[in-house]
């Protein structure tokens, strides 16, 4: 088979943006491995199909790792928005293969106990009940910046173990991360540069004085699984940067397929329990995540009849993946019936499956059905065409969300 180097997918343009499935379908039809071209230097394969995503995202084949590529790929993903470059940034979960991913998840999953996950649910609802009372009184508001970020915010600085009265710079930061931009890189490296120095005498306090939160399960871990400061502040920032971003747009994508959808959200008010099905079928065809991580070859490898070469940049199209109709009938359908739903690939597969999809999805299912039990007349406050989508790679989610409140 042979494949244009120059494909015409333009994954940034705002039509695309606001609806991929055109896009998603034209590429399974044409072939579900691809190339397109993102700027000079940086043409990365394209992989659509639900086979050949699960094949990638768990073939150790494919490599996370930066190292694996070309330096002058490295540099043109340097040179691309900020969600694209965070697996240039330290040595975390997302950008190292095994043995190191092996010893951090390892580690990672001795500090995300089932008793730390349980405790996270009273607090989850205490603080999705605070922010829709501070809504009560406008008939304007913001699901995204008003609600679904400032939660996802505060939920993910209670897991790590942030003191609430250093919360107010981490909804800041979160606030920059989400809006920062190609033309923003002032305002990314900043906020880096300031949560590492918050980090860092963090995670020296917890090293002297440990607490019950996840920081503290990290430092004191034995010494063959020990992680050094560098490692250790490169997970809780990328732990930070894609756990708050991916739960605020779950919550706000799932608002939006509701309101498109008067029947599911009837349903969802009589019947509470149906929230955890809604969930699971959005995360399939409109999951906050785009692309995960970059992969690299390690090897020359073939995948549905194309070669690729060995460290040739290869992006995963989740979306695209929970849209094949091999896997799902109907894949265009909204439909929270589907017996497969949990089958989806949103959250990664593999060794790099999200080690966060537990508390994304009860974040998810507590701040859905408690906005709309609040708010039963919620609508939106413009037209769902007049939606900016964010000019982003890697994550699916709109710049803001105005709704009355009915």
């Amino acid at each position: 088979m042979t494949v244009d180097d120059e494909a015409p997918v333009d994954l940034l343009d705002p039509a695309f943006m606001a609806d991929p499935g055109p896009t998603y379908a034209r590429l399974r039809t044409t072939a579900p491995v691809t190339r397109t071209r993102l700027r000079p230097g940086l043409s990365p394969w394209l992989v659509s199909g639900y086979e050949e995503a699960r094949t990638v995202l768990s073939d150790p084949v494919f490599s996370v790792d930066p190292a694996r590529t070309e330096p002058g790929v490295r540099d043109a993903i340097a040179a691309g928005r900020a969600e694209e470059k965070t697996a240039l940034l330290g040595r975390h979960l997302l950008s190292v293969d095994p043995p190191d991913h092996t010893r951090m998840r390892r580690l990672m999953s001795r500090a995300l106990t089932a008793r730390r996950m349980q405790q996270l649910r009273g607090p989850v609802g205490t603080f999705a009940a605070e922010l829709l009372d501070g809504l009560a009184g406008r008939q304007e508001f913001d699901v995204l910046g008003d609600y679904a970020l400032p939660l996802a915010v505060r939920v993910i600085c209670e897991l790590i173990g942030i003191p609430a009265e250093d919360r107010a710079a981490f909804q800041r930061w979160g606030s920059l991360l989400v809006r920062s931009e190609l033309q923003d890189d002032a305002s990314f490296d900043r906020v880096s540069d300031e949560m590492a120095g918050y980090l860092v005498p963090l995670v020296a306090a917890r090293r002297a004085e440990p607490a019950d939160d996840l920081v503290s399960a990290l430092v004191t871990a034995h010494d063959e699984e020990r992680l050094d400061d560098y490692e250790l502040i490169s997970l809780v920032y990328q732990l930070f940067f894609a756990g708050h971003e991916s739960s605020a747009y779950l919550i706000a994508n799932a608002t939006l397929r509701l309101f498109a959808h008067p029947d599911e959200r009837a349903a969802l008010a009589r019947e509470p329990e149906r929230i955890e099905p809604l969930i699971e079928e959005v995360l399939r065809i409109d999951g906050p995540v785009k692309v995960p991580t970059w992969r690299f070859p390690v090897r020359d490898v073939e995948l549905a009849g194309v070669r690729l070469g060995a460290g040739e940049p290869v992006l995963v199209l989740l979306g695209a993946a929970g849209r094949d109709p091999r896997r799902f009938p109907d894949p265009d359908r909204f439909d929270t019936g589907r017996t497969a739903a949990q089958q989806h690939l949103a959250f990664s597969h593999g060794i790099h499956h999200c080690m966060g999809a537990a508390v994304g999805r009860m974040e998810g299912r507590v701040g859905v059905e408690q906005l709309f039990r609040r708010f039963p007349g919620l609508r939106l406050a413009v037209p769902p065409e007049q939606l900016r989508w964010r000019d982003n790679l890697m994550m699916r989610g709109v710049c803001e969300l105005p709704v009355r409140a009915g």
